[in-house]
């Protein structure tokens, strides 16, 4: 089974952005081995705290099944997971992350 997932990094090498204040994000499906699928752009309308508001970045990840962000507010992550979206912070290295998920079970709904 095929995952996308999306990393919330500006340069596709770390993870460093805020879910709210992310404007970039590096799109990869992960089944047996991690495929980079494109980079994604949006606006950042969060500074500090965002009451709702996170529409733009639902439709951007609406095909994702997971995000990795640095930091992401519980009632972001809510809305993330009530659409149906895996919800990690996470700090370090996109491709480390991509491998430790290749050799997991990490992301399948019943680990």
């Amino acid at each position: 089974m095929s995952y996308r997932i999306g990393f919330a990094s500006i340069d596709g090498t770390v993870i460093d952005q805020h879910f709210g204040s992310a404007r970039y994000w590096q799109i990869y499906d992960v089944d047996k081995e991690a495929h980079f699928v494109e980079t994604r752009k949006t606006a950042a309308k969060c500074q500090g705290h965002c009451e709702g508001g996170f529409d733009h970045l639902i439709s951007v990840l609406d095909d994702c099944d997971a995000i990795f962000v640095l930091k992401i507010g519980e009632a972001a992550a809510a809305v993330m997971i009530a659409k149906g979206k895996r919800v990690f912070e996470a700090t370090g290295e996109v491709e480390d992350i991509l491998a430790r998920l290749v050799g997991s079970n990490l992301l399948k709904e019943d680990s």
